[in-house]
């Protein structure tokens, strides 16, 4: 069963709107991989890679980016990140309130925009350390 058990505390990287840092360590338990993973404090991520799939979810982001990382633990591939990028939104949609044809209709949408993700981004896949600091990653 996935759980979040708190909420991610994170600061926006002074000057840049898109990057932000987690504050605190950030973990959730994925049934995709069986296991809790999650970035430490300090991770720098981008809230969302396109911004026209801009989703209102940044835990999702921020499991995804790290498990797009070359050294995250567990190291997965494009597809099995984007599972969990998935998993992690189709967590926080079920705490909302709404009609299940609503719900539906947003998991589709949700799992459309998780393929062309998964093809749109193997460049940036395993591209960067899981501590790399904002310049090293604003720089690549």
């Amino acid at each position: 069963m996935t759980r979040v058990p708190k909420s991610m505390k994170t600061e926006f990287i002074p000057g840049d709107c898109r990057y932000v840092r987690l504050l605190e360590d950030f973990y959730v338990c994925l049934d995709t991989l069986g296991r809790w993973v999650g970035p430490p404090a300090g991770f720098v991520f981008d809230l969302e890679s396109i911004p026209l799939l801009r989703s209102d979810n940044p835990e999702a982001g921020c499991v995804h980016d790290y498990l797009s990382r070359s050294d995250s633990d567990p190291c997965v591939t494009t597809y099995t990140a984007a599972l969990c990028y998935y998993e992690v939104q189709d967590y926080f949609d079920s705490q909302e309130k709404g009609g299940i044809i609503k719900r539906a209709l947003k998991r589709t949408w949700r799992y459309i925009k998780i393929l062309a993700v998964v093809a749109a981004t193997r460049m940036y896949f395993h591209k960067h350390k899981v501590m790399d600091s904002y310049e090293v990653i604003k720089n690549a």
